[in-house]
């Protein structure tokens, strides 16, 4: 119930606190300033409530003075149950009851969820450690400023008590003594609380009781409205000066956001009256039905919240389940929906209750339009303004940079839309609020549904799928043939080419090792996503992007596993022994995945991903650390913020990948999970298979990159040593040379084993990655990054020595299957097209998709979903620009 209660009133605050935080330090790049601006946007928001606290408190002051002296009459004449009696009635004939005077309280109640959260955060926040502001040394630590022996004194929660006593001094002068003992109580209970914290966390809760003293100060003031009109008009004044001289290196963006606050801070009370005018003259019917009122505000925020916590989450989670499933220590995909719910709960519905239920009726309307109007337009920008931006991690993060550029068409059309919802409600709000009622009733029923489903789907597919293997030893899973011959395929996800020879560079010892390999350069995949990428490197020619398009008698779904398929059939019909392991989108995402390989018993599926991580862990002496279902329960609120706010905005919701305060998280579990299969990959082969062998084995270390420790690259709790080199500081470079380094283990432990001469190992990758390399020529008409559709390509043929060469052939992830089946099996062919896996042209079938892989996920789809200008072509030596093309249409 504590966790539940965390999740939705205290995880809010939190979400926002990070929020604000980051914003303030994107401005103004001082951690400080950060923390002082956050105090201050936290005393701006909690302003309404303390106002509403002062005026109950002033309401009980004046019924307590009222009352005191009958009370005191009372208790001075009568005892025990007569008193009790007595007491009761006077308090009833009065309309009073004693638990009124919690009231007093009030203030103080409104603190405690605030301070839960600030301390939360600041008190772990990683980026104010070691870090120095003013005469502070350290944020991440207390002060210290000076010690008396070995006591270390903190003069910052000093001062902050010091500031505390003197804004309660100020605020209860003339106030009656229990208070003022309530307040400078409060006030050493802060001291206590707080004396050890980290200076940060201090600095901001002492900005608060800065911010509260100059509140008091109002108070007692006399024209407190005017004076504060003439300190805000100075403030804009102020934002003027630093947008223009001080804050020169910040965003454009930004610092256009504060010439307009500026601009319109000094128009502010007009635009309040102009406001105030039409809320009083306009809307009627919310006055004389206080209920349908309350009704539809409730109905609006529960659409908000259902929408944000159950509908997006649900539809993300349904197109991927497998994703969400034994997450950690989770087994179930639906603690992270219940997570969700919970802070939707607590952003849309309590919180904004609490706003509701403490202030005025006119407030009461307003609040009850703007929930009315936002619930619209969240489901129309969620829905009819989705928008298409690729494949995004099972932690919310898109897995391509994203511009969130928005044309003018769908801008124009996205504002017309909006327009029309908020005409829409007030006309019903004005004149027949009962149907705005049903019409928010439907529309909650409709997202309830749409939940519904989703849950139905999911709880389908999780129910199907079994739960991985932990084990907790090695023991052997793939077998070779020591007498026969082997092929072993290693497809490393978004491995990327151009770092492989800056590391044998950096480590020319390995050119040896990979004794006998060729390294293809010249290699180009056929898309940017691995659910495109990959169908060519299983199936060949016949299964690129463009070649699954020209086919349309099967699904998406059947031509995947076609793919996936094809070498084990082709290796098992000419005699060998065949096995898989942890292939990419199996069955197309669909539960149970064993069911693709039903018709095919000869085909050994092994699990390896995930499966050896505990057993890594603790030979390795490392901690577990459950990353990724932290990350997928911060990031699924966000997620849902960004698919409900205009297009135009989301780049403001997905800033910083939902502005992270610190580097965000490392994939620290994720790549364990791969590397950990390629680490212990020479004691999960044997060779006791009787016959020739293939084996196929996908693995995505590389697509989960972490900085790892050189010079042997390997997975450390603290890395100290990044490498030399310009590299040093690209994760993506450390888990290929980490991986790279475990292949060698891998090619040694054949060697050993006089096993070397009679395998054929390929390695190959799905794509590369957006690195900028300079490699290739600028082509103005071309505006893909080119880097992205590198593909490596390495092989070792049968009794292939030598040092590490490079060959600039001009080759493709397609290839595979031809280098493969080489002089092995004699006119390859792939057994669902009946087509040779070698061809003699590969110009005809080069055509490459830069399209978005989202809409790619629906099984029943025929076709990947690609515009025609998302096509291009490549040819000779994709390293100029020349032979690089747009693909028209004929």
């Amino acid at each position: 119930m504590l966790t539940i209660l965390y999740q939705i009133i205290i995880m809010p605050l939190i979400q926002l606190t990070e929020f604000f935080y980051e914003l303030f330090f994107e401005i103004t790049g001082n951690q400080g300033i950060a923390v002082i601006g956050l105090s201050f946007i936290v005393t701006l928001f909690t302003l309404p409530l303390y106002i509403v606290a002062e005026k109950w408190q002033e309401t009980e002051r004046q019924i307590q003075k009222k009352l005191n002296p009958g009370v005191e009459r009372i208790k001075k004449t009568f005892r025990g149950d007569e008193q009790y009696m007595l007491l009761s009635t006077f308090y009833r004939e009065n309309k009073y009851h004693p638990i009124m005077a919690l009231r007093s309280s009030f203030s103080l109640l409104i603190q405690i969820p605030f301070f839960i959260a600030a301390y939360n955060f600041l008190s772990n926040l990683e980026p104010l450690k070691e870090y120095s502001f003013l005469f502070i040394k350290n944020f991440g630590a207390p002060d210290a400023t000076f010690r008396i022996g070995s006591f270390a004194i903190n003069i910052l929660p000093i001062a902050m008590t010091i500031i505390n006593c003197v804004a309660g001094a100020v605020y209860s002068k003339g106030h009656p003594a229990a208070e003022k003992i309530q307040i400078y109580a409060c006030a050493a209970v802060f001291l206590i609380l707080l004396y050890n914290s980290p200076a940060g966390l201090v600095v901001y809760w002492t900005m608060n009781n800065i911010l509260s003293l100059v509140k008091n100060i109002f108070y007692k003031i006399k024209n407190p409205k005017k004076v504060l009109y003439y300190i805000a008009c100075a403030f804009a004044v102020l934002l003027l000066v630093l947008s223009a001289f001080i804050l020169k290196d910040t965003k454009n963006i930004f610092r256009l956001a504060l010439v307009l606050l500026a601009v319109l801070i000094p128009f502010v009370p007009a635009l309040l009256r102009l406001f105030n005018a039409f809320i009083t003259n306009n809307f009627k019917p919310l006055d004389e039905h206080p209920d349908l009122r309350l009704a539809i505000f409730i109905l609006s925020a529960v659409s908000l919240a259902v929408l944000a916590g159950l509908v997006i989450p649900s539809t993300l989670m349904e197109s991927e389940p497998e994703q969400y499933c034994y997450v950690d220590n989770y087994k179930s995909p639906f603690i992270f929906i219940a997570v969700t719910v919970f802070q939707a709960i607590g952003f849309f519905i309590v919180w904004p209750a609490c706003f509701y239920a403490l202030f005025s009726e006119k407030t009461k309307k307003v609040i009850t339009l703007l929930f009315s109007c936002a619930a619209f337009i969240a489901v129309l920008n969620c829905f009819a303004f989705s928008g298409n931006y690729g494949p995004i991690t099972p932690h919310l993060i898109f897995m391509q940079p994203q511009k969130f550029s928005v044309s003018l068409t769908e801008l124009l059309l996205n504002a017309a839309c909006i327009a029309a919802l908020i005409v829409f409600v007030v006309l019903l709000m004005n004149k027949n609020i009962r149907i705005m009622q049903s019409v928010s009733a439907v529309l909650l029923i409709a997202l309830s549904a749409v939940a519904v489903k989703n849950t139905v789907c999911i709880q389908s597919d999780y129910s199907n799928m079994e739960e991985p293997e932990i084990k907790n030893d090695i023991e052997s899973v793939f077998h070779l043939s020591k007498t026969g011959k082997n092929v072993v395929i290693l497809m490393q996800d978004r491995c990327f080419s151009q770092f492989i020879p800056v590391f044998f560079e950096q480590n020319p010892d390995f050119k040896e090792k990979y004794d006998g390999f060729t390294f293809y350069p010249n290699c180009t995949s056929f898309a940017v996503y691995t659910m495109l990428g990959t169908p060519g490197i299983f199936g060949g020619y016949d299964y690129t992007p463009f070649e699954i398009n020209q086919r349309t008698d099967k699904t998406l779904q059947q031509k995947h596993n076609e793919a996936i398929l094809s070498m084990p059939v082709v290796f098992h019909e000419n005699g060998w022994n065949t096995a898989v392991a942890d292939m990419p989108y199996e069955n197309y995402l669909e539960q149970p995945v064993e069911q693709m390989y039903k018709d095919y018993p000869f085909i050994d599926r092994v699990v390896t991903h995930g499966v050896y991580s505990d057993v890594w862990y603790k030979r390795n002496n490392m901690k577990k650390y459950p990353v990724k279902s932290i990350q997928i329960k911060r990031n699924f609120i966000w997620f849902s913020f960004f698919k409900m706010v205009s297009p135009a905005l989301r780049q403001i919701v997905y800033h910083k990948e939902y502005w992270l305060s610190s580097d965000g998280f490392e994939n620290n579990t994720q790549f364990i999970d791969n590397y950990s299969e390629i680490d212990f990959l020479p004691e999960l082969v044997d060779f006791s298979a009787d016959k020739n062998s293939f084996l196929l084995l996908d693995n995505e270390a590389t697509h989960e990159p972490i900085f790892l420790q050189a010079p042997e690259y390997i997975p450390v709790e603290n890395v100290s040593d990044y490498g030399g080199g310009y590299l040093s500081n690209n994760k993506q470079y450390h888990s290929m040379a980490g991986i790279l380094m475990r292949f060698a283990n891998f090619i040694n432990y054949l060697k050993v084993n006089d096993m070397y001469d009679n395998t054929r190992i390929i390695i190959v990758s799905d794509h590369g990655t957006n690195h900028k390399t300079g490699l290739f020529e600028q082509t103005p008409d071309i505006p893909i990054l080119k880097d992205n559709f590198t593909a490596t390509l390495m092989v070792k043929d049968f009794s292939s020595h030598g040092s590490i060469k490079t060959d600039m052939t001009f080759m493709t992830n397609a290839d595979t299957p031809a280098l493969a089946t080489k002089d092995i099996i004699s006119n390859a062919k792939n057994p669902f097209t009946g087509n040779k896996f070698n061809v003699e042209n590969k110009a005809e079938f080069v055509k490459l998709a830069s399209a978005p892989a989202e809409s790619t996920r629906i099984r029943t789809n025929t076709q990947f979903k690609v515009a025609d200008d998302h096509w291009f072509t490549v040819k000779d030596n994709i390293f100029e620009s020349k032979n690089w093309s747009r693909w028209i249409k004929e």
